[in-house]
């Protein structure tokens, strides 16, 4: 499958062979460091956690000064494969996509369902577009513009205590004021800890 995307979108994916030598690189240039830089890691981790805690103490708790800013989207001509991609590389539950004028989430289930177990249909609806695969079936997360879409001026305490818990993960778009159909940002309950 990977040799198959890598064909029919050179631009987009790399061949097995490229990803490959670069894994194994990687790899065996970690051998070299292990369990150092395994520890090394978890404490810079969390001497970020420290500074970003004291960077923000004075900071005002709007939408716009903790949202990110630079929100990977997808597009509706996009492979769905592309959106897959994205999902597994940066371990996200939703992509945003801009649909008939309405904000969508593709999601890691929806994704899943509509991708299935069978070989062949996955090869073939990886290959659809993200408008495609919504029109034949691919279950995704309309978003309403009163509910779900933020503003990056509103504050905090506001979009938590309008908030309900639910099941799973969720996250907010943040529009632009002055074009709905762009984003400002995503925000989820991640970065609000």
């Amino acid at each position: 499958m990977l040799t198959q995307l890598a064909a029919d979108f050179p631009s987009r994916f790399k061949s097995f062979e490229a990803l490959y030598r670069t894994v194994q690189t990687a790899r065996n240039d970690a051998m070299h460091i292990g369990a150092y830089a395994r520890h090394a890691t978890e404490a810079a981790i969390e001497l970020c956690i420290g500074l970003e805690e004291a960077l923000m103490a004075d900071v005002e708790r709007t939408v716009g000064n903790v949202m990110v800013t630079s929100p990977m989207t997808v597009e509706p001509w996009q492979p769905v494969a592309h959106a897959r991609q994205l999902m597994l590389m940066h371990s996200f539950s939703f992509l945003p996509v801009r649909l008939n004028a309405s904000w969508w989430l593709v999601s890691e289930l929806g994704l899943a369902k509509f991708l299935g177990v069978n070989g062949e249909t996955k090869r073939a609806n990886l290959g659809m577009t993200i408008q495609a695969a919504k029109s034949t079936g691919m279950e995704m997360v309309e978003l309403n513009d009163e509910d779900d879409l933020l503003r990056a001026d509103m504050p905090i305490a506001d979009v938590l205590q309008r908030s309900k818990v639910q099941d799973g993960p969720m996250l907010w778009l943040v529009v632009d004021d002055t074009h709905p159909d762009h984003l400002a940002g995503v925000l989820s309950p991640f970065e609000l800890m």
